[in-house]
């Protein structure tokens, strides 16, 4: 049985809803997570960003580690950080969430993940996936 690393997080956006800013983070996301074998999504709002990364324990620390300095973004905060069985966001290197059907069911994960979880930061988390899901 394959192990793989979950993280999800949510942090502070610096890009608001610039759409071509927010289509770069998600193309330089892809280039490097299919590098290093990681899968995940990104929901973002006007004012925060939610991401989900699933891999190769190293590789998704490295990543982690890369995200924390990233200037588009601050206040990172990790919501999860568990070691599972199974892929539920394999089939992207990256993608971002905005009410595409095929994204749908990442999100519904993830929301009920949300909802049973009790901090602040698992309802900060609902709220972005709820708000992007809206088209953000």
């Amino acid at each position: 049985m394959i192990r793989v690393r979950r993280v999800i997080y949510i942090s502070k956006s610096r890009v608001g809803s610039d759409v071509a800013e927010l289509d770069a983070i998600v193309a330089r996301s892809t280039a490097r997570n299919e590098a290093a074998g990681i899968t995940g999504m990104l929901w973002s709002n006007d004012a925060c960003f939610a991401q989900v990364l699933e891999g190769d324990h190293d590789a998704v620390g490295e990543t982690v580690d890369r995200i924390r300095v990233d200037p588009r973004h601050f206040d990172v905060d990790i919501v999860s950080d568990r070691t599972i069985i199974h892929r539920v966001f394999g089939e992207w290197s990256m993608i971002r969430a905005i009410g595409k059907p095929e994204t749908m069911a990442g999100t519904a994960f993830l929301v009920g993940f949300a909802m049973g979880e009790r901090t602040a930061s698992a309802r900060q988390l609902y709220e972005i996936l709820v708000e992007s899901e809206g088209g953000g």
